[in-house]
């Protein structure tokens, strides 16, 4: 039952971070955004809803940090690998989405 319901969970994060993909490509598109972009158009609102979770994540992180008073190092060490895990996250995230970032906008800038 424990593996069920954490399977779910997993699941409702997944839509929810697909609905802000969604969300942000369709506002692109009203934009007039050409389909010969599709394909990084996609990548861009699918690393950009990550970049909007993980930061959410690591700010949980952060605050569950500044709430808990705990002095066990096993658990500051765990809050910390959480961090870390986010970071990276939010790094290879960045890294990737740049390119596609740097297309769409020179697209706008030349209209």
């Amino acid at each position: 039952m424990s593996e069920e319901l954490s399977i779910q969970g997993n699941l409702d994060l997944a839509r929810l971070r697909a609905e802000k993909a969604h969300q942000i490509l369709v506002k692109f598109k009203q934009c007039h955004l050409p389909e010969n972009y599709d394909l990084q158009l996609s990548q861009f609102c699918t690393s950009l809803s990550d970049i909007v979770f993980a930061h959410e994540n690591l700010n949980n992180c952060i605050d569950s940090f500044f709430q808990n008073d705990t002095k066990n190092p096993l658990q500051i060490g765990d809050l910390i690998t959480d961090m870390i895990v986010e970071l990276d996250h939010l790094n290879w995230h960045t890294n990737n989405v740049l390119s596609e970032a740097k297309d769409i906008a020179q697209y706008f800038y030349s209209k």
